[in-house]
């Protein structure tokens, strides 16, 4: 064989080898879905937080107190949610 031969030989069994790694793929850490709803569930939690306070201040005349003290428990909620999901074994 002819050195330029045995070089495109070589190559050959690379690629091949190469492409067969290909095969193994890694899979993500984190689910798309999961990290795509994490926003929602902050925005959520914190919302939902504003409105249950802005009745409870309407209820008992506290305004603003109720509203900020929900909307501060909705953010901690919120990030407590993320946190706990992402913590979550994958499949």
């Amino acid at each position: 064989m002819d050195p330029q031969n045995e070089k495109l030989e070589a190559l050959s069994e690379r690629i091949r080898l190469a492409e067969a790694g290909a095969q193994k793929k890694v899979e993500p850490k984190t689910e798309p879905s999961s990290t795509r709803n994490a926003g929602f569930d902050l925005a959520g939690s914190i919302i939902g937080g504003g409105v249950i306070g802005y009745f409870l201040d309407r209820a008992f005349g506290t305004t603003p107190w109720c509203l900020v003290g929900m909307v501060c428990l909705g953010f901690l909620s919120g990030i407590t949610g993320i946190w706990f999901s992402m913590q979550r074994p994958q499949r």
